[in-house]
């Protein structure tokens, strides 16, 4: 069924080709840490990622907050994030169904965590964002494995005056 939804997101974007300069992604990830020989622990994460777009829209630049549960605790995190665009996927008519993009995040937690992570990312019609995410806990020595899906908050409008050129087929 998620499928079926990411799908009909996707083919409603026919028709424009979205350039954003900024987007603002409010993202659920949630997956588990393991450190050592301790047992897994699950992590539920909900962050905002507002971030611009840089050198010919490839690279985008921002920083990420919000906080994340794990071990009946909640903590909160903040730092620097890159995305670098490597991918176009397919168009449908005219307009661009998504990017694939690949991220580096350097994240603080409240409790001493230093999250140094990367991640890849399938930007879908502009509009939700699926991840895969690897970070390592610099102070505490853990492995953090998410996956996550975004929603991009606020995005630019659609231009009121394009125009529909149909071909003629006479």
């Amino acid at each position: 069924m998620l499928l079926c939804l990411l799908l009909s997101f996707t083919f409603r974007a026919s028709g424009q080709n979205f350039n954003e300069k900024w987007v603002i992604p409010l993202e659920f990830s949630q997956g588990f840490i393991k450190a050592g020989a301790a047992p897994e622990l699950y992590v539920a994460q909900l962050s905002l990622s507002p971030q611009f777009r840089m050198v010919d829209g490839r690279l985008r630049a921002g920083v990420t907050a919000g906080g994340f549960f794990s071990a009946k605790t909640l903590y909160g995190l903040a730092g620097p994030k890159l995305a670098l665009k490597v991918a176009s996927l397919g168009k449908v008519f005219t307009a661009d169904t998504g990017n694939l993009h690949l991220s580096a995040d350097y994240l603080f937690g409240t409790d001493r965590q230093q999250l140094l992570g990367a991640g890849f990312h399938a930007d879908l019609a502009e509009l939700l964002i699926l991840s895969l995410n690897y970070r390592r806990d610099l102070h505490y020595r853990a492995n953090w494995f998410q996956i996550g899906l975004a929603y991009h908050l606020f995005r630019e409008p659609i231009p009121k005056d394009i125009r529909s050129n149909p071909v003629d087929v006479r």
